[in-house]
């Protein structure tokens, strides 16, 4: 993962533009793929200015942008399938487009990040809309190892209320597919929630994925749910504010599902 440090003191703070992002890029054997190449395009915001449509965010939990983005339901662009072997280790990247101006794309709301995998019907991925079973299989919330590090001189102005989330000013991320995920076509969907009192912002993406798994004792993924449908306006492990100063990240909670580990 790219966690190249840059001085903070010049960011754009001021800018409240300057928060926007979405995951285009697909990481297979430790290597960034071009933008769209594997992931499902979406469309921009209407109403919205050139640079900011694009990586605006869902803030409608019942919409099926919820799924993949905005009205990429459908794949109506051409999507490679990336054959990934059940057990290897796969990665998004909030890499270009971003806005301009940006000096690099990255998570920038604190909160939380997650990864799911939905099973398709049929072979043509591009058909199929995500309107299965969906099941989780990564949860981030806390730091880890794959975090920023904010001891970095460079890194010395930091939020402290923002920098206790995982995925915190990363660019990218990267997990496992489980050993036991059963062989087929799916959509692998990265998400990353701002917590918000009254508009969470749901960042999504879709990538297209054909899971090669040759093992005898392959699992039953789950639980399941259907998205939209997994998240309610106004719950309050998604719906809450993160400048809270009573929140405790070491107690924090995260939505279900819980996560399928294979």
């Amino acid at each position: 993962m790219r966690l190249s440090v840059v001085p903070l003191l010049s960011f754009a703070v001021f800018r409240p533009a300057n928060a926007h992002y979405l995951f285009g890029r697909l990481i297979l054997d430790g290597k960034w793929t071009k933008t769209w190449e594997y992931i499902r395009e979406v469309s921009p915001a209407e109403g919205m200015s050139q640079d900011l449509a694009l990586v605006a965010p869902n803030t409608n939990p019942y919409s099926p942008d919820l799924r993949c983005g905005r009205n990429a339901s459908v794949s109506w662009s051409p999507v490679k399938a990336a054959t990934i072997r059940a057990g290897d280790t796969v990665g998004f990247a909030a890499g270009e487009p971003m806005l301009q101006g940006d000096r690099r794309p990255w998570m920038y709301h604190p909160g939380y990040a997650s990864a799911w995998l939905s099973k398709s019907p049929t072979d043509d991925l591009n058909s199929y809309t995500g309107d299965g079973d969906w099941f989780k299989i990564l949860i981030v919330t806390g730091r880890t190892e794959r975090s920023l590090d904010f001891t970095h001189p460079d890194m010395a102005l930091y939020d402290k209320l923002k920098a206790v989330w995982g995925t915190y000013r990363a660019d990218s991320w990267n997990f496992t597919i489980p050993r036991a995920t059963p062989p087929g076509k799916y959509l692998l969907r990265f998400e990353h929630i701002f917590p918000n009192k009254v508009d969470a912002q749901f960042y999504v993406n879709c990538a297209h994925v054909d899971i090669v798994n040759d093992r005898d004792d392959v699992g039953n993924p789950g639980p399941v749910v259907k998205i939209p449908g997994v998240y309610k306006q106004g719950q309050p492990d998604v719906y809450f504010s993160t400048y809270d100063f009573d929140f405790n990240i070491t107690t924090f909670v995260p939505p279900e599902p819980a996560v399928w580990s294979g």
